[in-house]
């Protein structure tokens, strides 16, 4: 039976230095250059035994003529490569190996690329991180900025982009946005092709992003339009390697495959992420009622408006009184805001729109009726991401690469694995509803490994042998986990 998603896992949970340049460690029949590591690089193993035992050009592995992704890549294709690039910085304090993509993963899937073009075609990497990132700052600390060097040296038409427009400096809890219009986009209307289409008027303008002007993102989201801005590297592209970082997610409950598609757009005003005020307000902000918090919602959006309108110094005091009111509802409510809990209904529409132009949008960003390019998932779990991703997590070391190619049943099978309960997983619950414009099917998905236990059907393999991360504090009753009191 063919394989819907394959799982390698190793013993060895750390990265290779950035040195060597990420090369491997071992000259493979098929390794298209010559510089070889010469300390070990186990990661590139895993990569190399995940797309292997996933299927591609089986025949020929193990010999020169390998060539993994020759079936869909070829001398003239245009190939995007979208890994997780979040942030530069782990705010929880534990480090970056749990936070982005790590290079040392993304290296041997360029390889293969170039194999596959025969160092011909052309090769973007690119993602549109938070706006506060210091994308300089990640792909030198990294070292992902001198691994582009050194294909560049070898001839290969490669290039490193940051996908962002808007980028902002936050100065004393206000955000100073600058417009960058060095890489563009452009504006793809989904209307009533959009998972917003059926909200009213008063629905869509309770939509919101924290820290954007939200009368940015009413005039994309509302009765005559869903607007997203979306770079035209990913729309120019024949072929998405899509790279995620498997974490827990405040917003969403996981962050795979699926959602790792929201750093294709290049304007985060464009993206709804969650809905104000509480449940019985119409929200999906937080459960409850309060008094408080519809104080502190109030006098952000005031707040994000007078940043809108770069008039910092009425912006700052507002920042202060909101961030206070937050503080104490916090501390009386003991329940998250900003739509980071499990009924947030919000971001996972906004995900599965730009999945929808993922998938079906053509060169010009129109939204065509069969798929309009090759989908593949190569995962970063070799140090994974749980409790307060995504910007927060904590290591979760497994050793584990996955492959994939159908968005939907990968993101069931990791975030399954991962302890969740699809059932509460609005981005996978949305997903397996789409009539049109579908993202993938809802079915039984079929896993392959290395590891025996792993293998068949997702319904037949053993719980007991998932990887039970311990999630978001929104998101513990979507969890399998018991929760210690000290990870509370």
């Amino acid at each position: 039976m063919k394989a819907d998603v394959s799982i390698f896992k190793t013993e060895k949970t750390s990265y290779p230095s950035k040195e060597y340049l990420f090369r491997p460690s071992i000259h493979y029949p098929e390794y298209y250059f010559d510089e070889v590591s010469e300390v070990e690089n186990d990661v590139y193993n895993s990569v190399r035994e995940a797309i292997h035992i996933f299927g591609y050009d089986a025949e020929h592995y193990g010999t020169k003529e390998w060539n993994p992704f020759g079936n869909f890549i070829n001398e003239n294709s245009n190939v995007l490569i979208k890994p997780n690039l979040v942030m530069d910085v782990n705010r929880s304090g534990e480090g970056t190996d749990c936070l982005f993509t790590h290079p040392s993963v993304i290296a041997p899937v360029i390889d293969y690329v170039i194999k596959a073009q025969n160092g011909k075609g052309k090769i973007v990497i690119g993602d549109a991180p938070m706006q506060e990132c210091k994308f300089d700052v990640l792909i030198k600390e990294s070292g992902l900025e001198n691994l582009i060097t050194y294909y560049k040296a070898k001839g290969v038409d490669i290039e490193l982009v940051d996908f962002r427009e808007l980028k902002s400096e936050i100065v004393m809890g206000t955000h100073k946005q600058t417009i960058e219009n060095k890489h563009s986009g452009t504006v793809i209307n989904l209307a009533d092709n959009s998972e917003f289409s059926k909200d009213d008027k008063e629905a869509l303008e309770k939509l919101r992003i924290t820290n954007y002007d939200p009368r940015r993102l009413a005039s994309h989201h509302n009765s005559e339009k869903h607007e997203y801005y979306v770079s035209n590297y990913l729309l120019a592209a024949d072929v998405v390697i899509n790279m995620p970082k498997p974490k827990t997610h405040r917003k969403a409950g996981v962050t795979i495959a699926m959602k790792n598609m929201v750093g294709i757009n290049a304007r985060k005003e464009f993206l709804p992420h969650h809905t104000i005020g509480s449940v019985e307000n119409g929200g999906d902000e937080y459960k409850k009622k309060s008094i408080l918090r519809e104080m502190s919602d109030k006098l952000y959006d005031f707040k994000n408006m007078k940043e809108g309108e770069e008039k910092y110094w009425i912006a700052r005091p507002a920042f202060f009184f909101a961030y206070g009111f937050k503080v104490l509802a916090n501390i009386i409510y003991k329940e998250p805001g900003e739509g980071s809990w499990s009924g947030n209904n919000t971001i996972s529409r906004t995900i599965n729109d730009l999945n929808k132009i993922l998938i079906y949008a053509d060169k010009d960003g129109n939204l065509c009726e069969t798929p309009q390019r090759k989908v593949v998932i190569v995962a970063d779990m070799i140090i994974s991401g749980e409790k307060e991703g995504p910007v927060m997590p904590s290591p979760k070391k497994l050793g584990v690469i996955a492959v994939g190619e159908n968005q939907l049943l990968f993101d069931t099978v990791i975030a399954s694995f991962m302890g969740a309960d699809i059932d509460k997983i609005p981005t996978i619950q949305t997903a397996q509803k789409l009539e049109k414009y579908t993202v993938g099917i809802k079915t039984d998905p079929f896993v392959v490994s290395n590891i025996e236990c792993y293998n068949g059907k997702l319904s037949l393999i053993n719980k007991e042998n998932f990887w039970h991360f311990i999630p978001t504090s929104g998101w513990r009753e979507v969890f399998d986990t018991v929760v210690d009191k000290e990870d509370k």
